[in-house]
């Protein structure tokens, strides 16, 4: 069936349809019983149920042509297959008797993906006066991933490649686990700050970054598309002593590193002033399904060469007039000299292995601010010098 994916559907909306939400439990905290309706939630959450109508989630069954959420018109043309019926409504399920949209009397409304086709089947719920043990709750991408996958709309697969399904686990194999870096490692984090590194469940999942019920952001996001990836990726104002981690967005801004007085000028690459989107554009390429290659979705975060032929037509690695190789050759340089460091609390150490870890930890090797990252690697192995124990200690003033 050729598709016509909605916008917000290109992504991996939070908490997309889900599928098998029969009469009988599957997991804990998996609703039991049977679908009501979105007007049935509307009771009690009419803020959520405002919101969530004017998604493209809700609007999934539209049959208009003119209207950019027309689905019927094109399932029609295409003879009206029965499996695409599974994503576009809630509770399709022929193989049992839930009240779901597969079931005739039931099936005006239940068109679209509606509160319990994410939530499971509102029934137990409202008999038990609203009882949260009786309704899914999840931030698993596993939810979205029942619709937004396949050739058309490979978002969960892509994920699943993604560092982003493996922060949690990364941060627990870590030498330096604490509970406050769940705030960049862990769904369940964002929405329940009494969440621990013993209790998270989730690692950076549709939920994270996506809301179910809309926002003012394009696809559903909860921030504009660069601020949002600057939550995490940044180093949040470190200076030295401290070690600065994720320094993409300083990078990028050509901010934030340690710059000698004597060193300098520090100046920017055209990354920092010309290209517009900038995470997404490099980071989340896409590419809609043609026939016989599967869409591209961008949903693994990893960088793709297309965009970058755009200024540099012809390029087939990052390695652009060599500039990520010299940014490594430095770092090996500027590492040499570190090691030789005998007293680790000497003051141009410090200013000089925070430099070392501004540019090793932003990973880019200079695709993201090449002028930047050179000239603080420069300076530092010119006007750092490996010296004895007897260096004074950072924070003890030196003449020059």
């Amino acid at each position: 069936m050729k598709k016509f994916w909605l916008p917000a559907l290109l992504f991996a909306a939070v908490l997309a349809l889900v599928l098998n939400c029969g009469e009988t439990t599957t997991g804990p905290g998996e609703a039991a019983g049977y679908f009501l309706g979105a007007e049935a939630c509307r009771q009690c959450h009419s803020t959520a149920y405002k919101d969530a109508i004017k998604t493209a989630h809700f609007n999934t069954f539209v049959d208009d042509p003119e209207n950019p959420y027309d689905f019927v018109s094109i399932w029609k043309a295409d003879g009206r297959p029965e499996y695409c019926l599974q994503c576009h409504t809630t509770g399709w399920d022929p193989g049992k008797g839930n009240h779901g949209a597969d079931e005739v009397e039931y099936r005006k409304g239940l068109l679209g993906v509606q509160c319990e086709a994410c939530h499971g089947p509102g029934s137990e719920h409202v008999k038990g006066g609203g009882d949260a043990a009786k309704i899914t709750l999840s931030y698993d991408a596993g939810v979205c991933g029942a619709c937004h996958t396949g050739d058309h709309n490979p978002t969960y697969g892509e994920w699943e490649e993604s560092e982003h399904a493996d922060a949690l686990n990364g941060l627990k194999s870590s030498s330096h686990p604490q509970d406050n870096c769940l705030e960049c490692h862990s769904a369940d984090y964002w929405y329940d700050r009494t969440v621990t590194l013993a209790s998270a469940q989730y690692g950076i999942t549709c939920a994270t970054c996506h809301f179910a019920h809309g926002s003012n952001f394009e696809h559903h996001l909860r921030e504009e598309g660069e601020r949002l990836c600057s939550l995490c990726h940044t180093d949040e104002g470190a200076r030295p002593p401290s070690a600065p981690h994720h320094t993409q967005d300083e990078m990028l801004a050509g901010i934030g590193g340690y710059e000698w007085p004597q060193g300098g000028p520090y100046l920017n690459s055209d990354h920092t002033y010309v290209v517009e989107e900038r995470c997404k554009k490099c980071h989340m390429y896409a590419k809609p399904f043609e026939e016989g290659k599967p869409a591209i979705k961008g949903h693994t975060w990893k960088p793709r060469i297309e965009p970058c032929r755009e200024c540099h037509p012809g390029a087939n690695s990052f390695n652009i007039g060599g500039a990520q190789r010299r940014i490594e050759r430095l770092l090996e340089e500027l590492e040499a000299k570190l090691e030789r460091q005998r007293n680790k609390q000497a003051q141009d150490y410090i200013y000089a292995k925070f430099d070392y870890d501004f540019v090793e930890n932003d990973g880019s090797y200079g695709v993201h601010n090449y002028k930047y990252a050179r000239q603080l690697l420069e300076d530092s192995i010119e006007f750092y010098e490996p010296s004895g124990d007897d260096e004074r200690p950072y924070g003890v003033a030196r003449g020059r």
